[in-house]
């Protein structure tokens, strides 16, 4: 908040200013002493209230512990004062230098405490809010995700541009125009630790990107999102292989993009190796491989670290049936070992299985939340146009 020793150095350094600057024109003195004494008065005082107006942020005492980027925006101040009076009918002298750079002065100084008025008024609801969600974090040290009125836009673009050359000439004619998309707005949700949530909803209800967002694979557009512990996110398997490298040079280097260490990588080797079901292959190149084999090699290397949150999306269909039958088992080991999840899929009778609470989406938003039964229950019910 705005102290009132605040406004007070304001007026009790604006009133020694004005002392010095009028002093040598009202008393007969050496005017040339004090003339100079004025002039480096200013050229600290100015950048002074430069960078009390840059930075609202920040009290008064605050800014003097920066003397070096003072004296820098003075010295700023002072040559485009200069500058201005050398091109004007005035010219520059050591009066006018004086005269004018007081004006300069004053004037940044009123505005910095206008803008700070602002400042502290605008941040006071983000303030209030803040202390709220740490004081409810604080009541529930058990919150290991949580998602706070999280919304994702995208910007659609309404014209086709193949190249940056037709991009340019639209652009300059003007004929470059965006569509909003919002795929998922004012979600909110928080996940204790070692629950299972399943995240359910038509194709385009923004489950998957909900999830990109929860692993920190994009930004939000709007509202935050706390995580508390390590998560693993199982979404797209085998994103960044190449395919040019074998599968055994791929584990390295699909584990690295985990945030594996090399060490960790050649001690499971063995069991990556194993899990894959394709050790006949694995120093074969990677476009050789089937998507099958590919999917199952990712599948292997994500779930071989033990994490404290895991993110599913569609994971558990990877392979034929007999590994969707192990990957299943996998998954439900971690589940036995207190891992938190987030899990996206179409199976409403997998949700049902393997979650305890359930959330819906309907056109990027939450259209109901809870247990996991009730949810899925009332959203096959909505599915085959029942009324609720």
């Amino acid at each position: 908040n705005l102290k009132s020793k605040d406004l007070g150095l304001i007026f009790l350094i604006t009133s020694i200013y004005i002392v010095i600057i009028t002093y040598p024109y009202h008393v007969s003195f050496n005017r040339s002493v004090l003339e100079f004494v004025s002039i480096i008065f200013l050229f600290i005082f100015s950048g002074y209230s430069l960078l009390s107006f840059l930075r609202p942020e920040k009290n008064y005492a605050e800014i003097l512990n920066s003397p070096l980027l003072i004296l820098g925006l003075s010295t700023l101040l002072i040559i485009i004062t200069g500058a201005i009076l050398t091109f004007t009918t005035i010219g520059l002298h050591l009066k006018s230098l004086t005269i004018f750079l007081s004006i300069i002065t004053m004037i940044l100084l009123m505005m910095a405490y206008i803008r700070r008025i602002i400042y502290v008024k605008s941040t006071g609801n983000k303030l209030q809010k803040v202390q709220s969600d740490l004081t409810k974090k604080q009541s529930n040290p058990n919150v290991v995700i949580d998602v706070n009125d999280v919304g994702m836009q995208f910007m659609l673009s309404k014209e086709k541009v193949d190249n940056l050359k037709e991009f340019f000439i639209k652009f300059l004619k003007r004929q470059i125009s965006y569509r909003e998309f919002w795929a998922i707005r004012h979600i909110s949700f928080e996940v204790e630790k070692g629950d299972r949530w399943g995240v359910i909803g038509l194709n385009g209800a923004g489950k998957s990107t909900l999830l990109k967002i929860v692993s920190g694979v994009m930004k939000p557009t709007e509202g935050s999102i706390q995580i508390k512990g390590k998560i693993i996110p199982l979404l797209e398997l085998g994103a960044g292989f190449d395919p040019s490298y074998t599968g055994k040079e791929n584990i390295f280097l699909n584990g690295a993009m985990l945030g594996l260490s090399k060490e960790f990588l050649e001690e499971k080797y063995e069991e990556i190796v194993d899990f894959s079901e394709i050790r006949k292959f694995i120093d074969v190149p990677l476009k050789n491989y089937s998507s099958g084999m590919k999917a199952r090699l990712g599948f292997s290397i994500a779930t071989v670290v033990q994490p404290e949150i895991l993110v599913l999306d569609e994971v558990l269909s990877v392979g034929d049936a007999k590994f969707k039958k192990k990957s299943e088992e996998k998954i439900i080991s971690l589940f036995n070992k207190g891992v938190t999840v987030l899990f996206v899929s179409h199976s409403i009778a997998q949700v049902k299985k393997i979650c305890n609470k359930a959330i819906w989406l309907e056109k990027g938003e939450i259209a109901m939340k809870g247990n996991a039964k009730e949810v899925c229950e009332t959203y096959e019910r909505v599915c085959k146009g029942e009324e609720i």
